[in-house]
């Protein structure tokens, strides 16, 4: 178990923290979502990169996930976008004691945003994400961290990715599950 709270295994393999509530309804009539709520707005600004929300996930997280994990995240679907706030987050709570494999899975070129009515199917992740170097982990845990998850495709995409390339035990996390 990654977390050091047991209470927090989720009734499938994909443990989320809370539940995501986009902020718009209907974004072309500009009508909000009432269910928007500060959770899910720290989210959006972890998103935007915010220095605040990162520390904030950060806070909430890093007494709650073993120290001797390796932590991985999915690639933004942008393949020119590297550097995103989960791939930040990963990286502060790497310093912990923690292996520090944020960046190993590449988007190879870009996909369409899913959020957006992008293409859910797990085959588009699996064609263009790839690990770029082999894991030497024997019974290492990888917590795989995602931001918002919908149906889990690019998690699951992800961990199947990792799988083949020599991990043995990955543990799935979103920090928010899309409502």
């Amino acid at each position: 178990m990654v977390f050091v709270n047991e209470s927090w295994n989720g009734t499938d393999d994909i443990v989320v923290y809370s539940n995501y509530h986009k902020y718009w309804l209907d974004r072309e009539r500009r009508i909000k979502n009432p269910l928007f709520d500060v959770y899910s707005g720290k989210i959006l600004d972890l998103k935007e990169g915010k220095l605040s929300a990162i520390r904030y996930f950060y806070n909430l997280l890093n007494e709650e996930i073993r120290e001797d994990v390796t932590i991985c995240v999915v690639p933004s679907s942008d393949c020119e976008k590297k550097i995103t706030g989960i791939s930040r987050l990963g990286e502060m709570l790497a310093e912990n004691g923690r292996v520090n494999k944020v960046y190993l899975l590449n988007r190879k070129y870009s996909i369409s945003k899913l959020a957006y009515g992008g293409n859910r199917d797990m085959g588009v992740h699996l064609n263009s994400i790839e690990a770029l170097e082999e894991l030497d982990m024997g019974n290492d845990i990888v917590l795989l961290m995602d931001d918002v998850t919908t149906t889990g495709k690019s998690l699951y995409a992800c961990k199947e990715i990792l799988l083949n390339h020599g991990a043995c035990n990955v543990e799935m996390f979103a920090l928010g599950k899309a409502i």
